[in-house]
């Protein structure tokens, strides 16, 4: 019985130790020093593990029997020793690793950690940049600094760059920038080096002052770069006046940063790793982020582990080949590193190191390979280059290997260089053909067309554009010929058959190459062709006739009162008049009875005589006094309740007299839809069956819907055939029609079309864009979009645009007086007063002529009594008199010394 258990106690001892045996030879260990950056929050060893879960679900990469294990070990180190100590005692010797991740943040103060160690044992990895010549022998999943500097040579070349700066943050990025620096001497090159030491103020000052519009921006960190950018777009020297180039690879940028870039029109160039974006999908992440949204070096971390199973699985595969092993004694063992050396023996390599180099794989970084020398091969660079909508535009590529880009994608390779842009221009050795339109001042004959030919037929802005476009385009001879489309037409979808008409349809069919005029980007015209960037931004208004020239009713002043109100006036003027004279005629207290007692002078007693009492009715309409007023108490209640009446009719004539003499005004002050549709006096129309007409038939815009249905339903139907119709309709309606189209159609009618009686309302009842359209996927469209973008920021764009619109503009020269007239009144707008005045004048110089006629022999009677009349009140003045006060009181007899031209009370 104790033998027996003895027996046991040993079976189950040997069963532990083959447990534990065949345990440690299933594990393959992966080494990973993490730094000050790679170690925050555990992102990086997230990733890593991440990368190792998917190696261990693979049993392609090490068998079933096999399992790959991270190790990481945290340095914060400040010397080369103690990162070397920690590389080749700790996790070499101590761990037993297969092979080793190193950042640069353990050590940032000793360069290339990397390349110090891959001298010392085999395999290491580099997750950055390195050292220029530096004779490192880590798998650089980072492009090796001397590619890199070959790159940025080949743009700086392309760009074609004189003067600019460089703008760096540590002595080694300047060690990695020792090939662009000297190969200025060799293309005459202007360069300002300046140095990023956290003070960006200096640099910010030196740029406005020397006025430097070319930066390149090199930095270490990613994280550099991206506060050096941000800073630079709150100094305003991020802008649409300065181009950028970023040199650091896939520098990430969210959504809502490039937002805030392509707001302030940042114009910059920048690179990135080209890469299958299907990997997102296929490699999950415990991070809660998309992988395209991942910096360059999380992704070159998750390649590293990839590549490193990949090594392995080739490995096997090599092994396997050679001799007939078993999966489970060929790892882990034999693929351990090998200790660092002591001494100055040189070190020896892995057995597996060479097998790192035979896979090309799609990684996160793109297509993932090595030479022996372990720098990076067979990769893509993207460039990105462009500013406000086309931001984020593909420019070109640069491909590190041009024939494994050959095989790749089976396309050739159509440059010299490494530097490829012909798949993006359109290189073509044909003349391309340009359909356009006819319609000032875009595109006209020239005079006595039948002279000229081919594009010399033609001339306006579009061929100034064209002649701009083929002086700054790069890449192709940009050689076109310039064809007016068929139909006439922009070009629409048919509801039925699906088929475009107009530019748009040639494009479609492959006819043409490009469509140049005022065509509107919209969504649909969009999902049939490519536009490029936009070289102009219009919209819809409205055109109308010039209110100076709109001929009004001259007697509009008179219609705030319809013409009964105005008859009953007159009635009541007549009435109250008569009704006064009857007063003075026959009531004791009035003037003509105090004369008549001799209580006042003998002129008084006509003072209400009917003319006079015409004559008090009508001084009280202006608010003007009369010599004199009733005397009675019923003169002065009829007196008052008329001056009420006349006071509430003065008020209520002024208060409307605005609104008729200002209805011309009113069509200058149509800004909007609403505008359009809060009135009704004013009928508006469209070309039939144009862009505009059919923009407002399809249009989601319940105003918009509104329009169409009143422009669809008015009768007789407000369309017209063409833009000239249009116009003409707008001359000869007096102000009653309006006529909407694009802006930049409608302010050449206006400015240069004479007469000069139309005017161009403020305001846009919608905002679009004008662009070159291309066939769909056509590379000509990044090429072009590139040349307008140059074009704008050269201001040769709105040179153009002054040269059409404003310096030849036949109506535009307008003085102060006449620009204002649009609102203020002119005489045209109070004609009927002038002329009212004229006839007042005129009927003023009749009554004059009658009264000197007619009246004459009646003056020489008056003359002749006028001596005995002054014999008679000298006679009364000398006697005794009494008179009684005004209104029966009284009398007040003269003082002493008093005439007879006493004061009564």
């Amino acid at each position: 019985m104790k033998l027996s258990q003895t027996a046991k106690f040993v079976w189950i001892f040997l069963l532990v130790e083959v447990y534990i045996h065949t345990s440690e030879q299933n594990i393959v260990n992966i080494g990973v020093i993490l730094g000050h950056e790679t170690d925050d929050n555990d992102l990086y060893k997230n990733i890593f593990k991440d990368a190792v879960n998917i190696v261990n679900r693979n049993s392609t990469f090490l068998s079933g029997q096999h399992q790959m294990l991270l190790i990481d070990h945290v340095l914060y180190a400040n010397y080369v020793y103690p990162a070397l100590q920690a590389v080749c005692n700790t996790m070499v010797q101590t761990q037993r690793v297969s092979s080793l991740i190193l950042p640069e943040d353990i050590c940032p103060m000793c360069g290339d950690v990397a390349a110090m160690a891959s001298h010392a044992t085999s395999p290491v990895f580099s997750l950055d940049p390195g050292s220029l010549k530096s004779g490192s022998v880590a798998f650089k999943m980072h492009p090796s600094p001397e590619d890199m500097s070959e790159f940025f040579l080949d743009m700086l070349v392309y760009f074609n760059w004189r003067n600019f700066m460089i703008i760096y943050d540590t002595d080694q990025i300047y060690a990695n920038l020792e090939d662009v620096i000297s190969a200025g001497n060799i293309y005459k090159w202007n360069i300002t080096l300046r140095k990023y030491d956290n003070n960006f103020d200096r640099i910010v000052e030196f740029i406005k002052i020397e006025e430097i519009r070319n930066i390149f921006l090199y930095t270490s960190t990613e994280k550099t770069t991206r506060r050096i950018m941000e800073m630079g777009l709150d100094e305003g020297v991020v802008s649409d006046q300065h181009h950028w180039i970023v040199g650091n690879l896939d520098v990430y940028l969210d959504r809502s940063f490039m937002e805030e870039l392509e707001v302030n029109r940042a114009y910059m160039t920048r690179f990135k790793m080209n890469y299958t974006t299907q990997w997102q999908y296929s490699y999950p992440s415990s991070p809660d982020r998309r992988l395209i949204d991942w910096p360059l070096r999380e992704r070159l971390s998750f390649d590293a582990v990839l590549t490193i199973a990949h090594g392995m699985r080739r490995y096997r595969e090599r092994v396997r080949e050679e001799g007939r092993i078993e999966d489970i004694n060929i790892l882990p063992g034999d693929t351990m590193m090998n200790s660092c050396p002591i001494n100055s023996d040189t070190p020896t390599r892995a057995l597996w190191n060479d097998d790192l180099t035979y896979y090309n794989f799609e990684g996160l970084t793109g297509n993932v390979a090595f030479n022996p020398n372990g720098d990076r091969v067979n990769y893509t660079i993207m460039i990105y280059s462009g500013q406000g909508e086309t931001f984020d535009t593909v420019r070109g590529e640069w491909s590190q290997n041009p024939l494994h880009w050959e095989s790749r994608y089976n396309i050739e390779w159509r440059n010299e260089g490494r530097l490829n842009v012909t798949k993006y221009v359109l290189g073509l050795e044909r003349r391309l053909k340009v359909v356009s339109i006819l319609q000032a001042p875009f595109l006209m004959y020239r005079d006595k067309v039948d002279r000229y030919r081919g594009n010399a037929r033609f001339r306006g802005y579009i061929m100034d554009l064209l002649e701009e476009i083929a002086r700054v385009v790069k890449g192709i001879n940009f050689e076109y010929e310039v064809e007016l489309v068929a139909d006439g037409k922009y070009g629409r979808r048919d509801e039925y058959s699906n088929e475009w008409d107009g530019l748009i349809g040639e494009l479609v069919r492959r006819k043409a190459d490009i469509a140049a005029g005022p065509v509107s980007i919209t969504s649909e015209r969009d999902a049939a062709v490519d536009f490029s960037y936009p070289f102009m931004h219009s919209g819809l208004q409205i055109l109308i006739k010039h209110p100076n020239h709109v001929l009004d009713d001259p007697f509009a002043f008179m219609y705030p009162f319809g013409i009964e109100v105005w008859f009953l006036n007159a009635i009541c003027f007549l009435m109250v008049s008569a009704l006064l004279w009857v007063i003075n005629s026959f009531n004791p207290y009035e003037w003509k009875a105090s004369v008549e007692r001799h209580e006042t002078f003998g002129e008084n007693i006509d003072n209400f005589s009917f003319k006079n009492s015409l004559w008090f009715s009508a001084s009280t309409l202006v608010f003007q006094s009369y010599d004199a007023s009733p005397r009675s108490t019923a003169g002065r209640v009829i007196a008052g309740f008329w001056w009420v009446f006349v006071v509430i009719m003065v008020f209520l004539y002024l208060t409307n007299l605005t609104f008729w003499l200002t209805a011309s005004k009113r069509l200058a002050t149509i800004r909007s839809a609403e505008d359009l549709l809060d009135q009704y006096e004013i009928k508006y129309g469209v070309v039939d069956e144009g862009s505009v007409y059919y923009f407002l038939k399809n249009s989601s815009n319940p105003d918009f819907q509104q329009m169409y249905s009143t422009v669809e339903n008015t009768i007789p139907k407000p369309t017209v055939a063409n833009v000239s119709e249009g116009v003409k309709k707008v001359r000869e309606s007096n102000g009653d029609f309006a006529f909407i189209d694009e802006t930049g159609i409608l302010r050449y009618q206006a400015d240069q079309a004479e007469p000069c009686d139309l005017y161009v309302t403020g305001g846009f009842i919608s905002r679009n864009s004008y662009g070159l359209a291309v066939q769909k996927d056509s590379p000509l469209r990044d090429q072009l979009s590139f040349a307008i973008e140059t074009l704008r920021d050269t201001r040769s764009l709105e040179h153009l645009e002054r040269q059409w619109w404003q310096w030849d503009s036949k109506c535009g020269n307008l003085t102060t007086w006449e620009k204002q007239g649009i609102y203020s009144l002119t005489s045209v707008d109070l004609m009927g007063v002038y002329i009212l005045l004229i006839i007042g004048c005129i009927a003023a110089g009749v009554v004059f002529l009658i009264e000197c006629i007619c009246t004459g022999k009646d003056v020489d009677q008056r003359r002749e009594r006028a001596p005995a009349r002054r014999d008679a009140r000298r006679d009364d003045n000398r006697g005794p008199t009494s008179t009684t006060a005004v209104g029966g009181g009284t009398p007040i007899q003269p003082l002493p010394g008093q005439t007879h031209h006493q004061q009564w009370i």
